[in-house]
């Protein structure tokens, strides 16, 4: 390992570089809202398969919410809005007109500061509110990021513990005609890219952009939306025990679309049918197996 670190050191000094020219990830996955038509209906259907669900409130502008929470802030919101009072509501009620479905990925970041200058560096618009940044180019329209965890300070310990032993989030698939745009964006937040075979659940060659906490951002061709136009298909959750899960679907009724097994992980996954329309992928890492 010693003698990599050394010659990759080599290669960029030799290049004009220095170590310290290797960009870190600034960013993880953080949660990733979900446009649902009934909040109540969307938590008792995912509590059937075997989350916890943390009791959302009624925001001034009308949006309901519930949560799918793990201990970092990361996870699922399910919310809806029920009238057009402003531009996020209207937002949520035009995608609802279309069909329910993962609205935004929410991202953190512990240094918004090093993460701007990299965006201006590499040319990138955006918007800053408040501690929300955003991007001016539509094909980024999906993503935020932010430098405050999705925590609160009710966020008590029981609503970490899910029955199906779900307790992080590994990752997301995205699916667009020009994945040109986002790529850019992930080399300037620091992520390492790749291309590889990835199951989605079958096989196919996809980028994939890796983030701090070894969270994957996996790019698919436009072919893979479930609703047209709509970037977000997929969500990674880890799980502890595939057991567990199975116990919870079987208790449910609901049979998973597919099972996949590597010589890293299990998966199972669930159709976007049975979850208010994304692809859910639940991953039990081999080592975490053996605990």
């Amino acid at each position: 390992m010693q003698c990599l670190q050394v010659c990759l050191a080599a290669i960029l000094v030799s290049l004009g570089g220095s170590p310290s020219a290797v960009l870190q990830p600034l960013v993880r996955i953080d949660h990733i809202p979900l446009a649902v038509r009934d909040v109540d209906r969307a938590a008792k259907d995912y509590r059937r398969l075997g989350f916890t669900i943390k009791p959302g409130r009624s925001h001034a502008d009308g949006i309901r919410n519930m949560h799918v929470k793990f201990a970092n802030g990361a996870g699922i919101e399910l919310i809806t809005a029920a009238a057009p009072h402003d531009d996020l509501t209207r937002h949520y009620l035009a995608l609802l007109a279309q069909g329910e479905g993962p609205a935004f990925v929410g991202f953190f970041t512990p240094d918004l500061r090093a993460l701007e200058k990299r965006l201006a560096e590499a040319g990138i618009p955006y918007t800053l509110e408040h501690d929300l940044l955003v991007f001016s180019d539509a094909a980024l329209a999906w993503p935020f990021i932010f430098d405050v965890p999705n925590l609160a300070p009710n966020d008590n310990p029981e609503y970490f513990r899910h029955p199906n032993t779900a307790n992080a989030t590994l990752g997301i698939w995205i699916a667009a005609n020009d994945d040109s745009p986002m790529l850019r964006l992930f080399r300037a937040l620091g992520a390492h890219i790749e291309r590889r075979t990835v199951h989605v659940p079958d096989p196919v060659r996809a980028d994939v952009a890796t983030v701090s906490g070894s969270g994957q951002v996996i790019f698919l061709p436009a072919s893979r939306q479930i609703l047209p136009g709509r970037p977000i298909v997929g969500i990674i959750l880890q799980t502890k025990h595939l057991d567990a899960l199975d116990h919870e679907l079987h208790a449910a009724g609901v049979s998973p679309a597919a099972t996949r097994s590597t010589v890293a992980y299990r998966s199972t996954f669930i159709a976007p049918r049975d979850t208010h329309g994304v692809w859910l992928e639940f991953r039990e890492p081999r080592e975490l197996r053996r605990d």
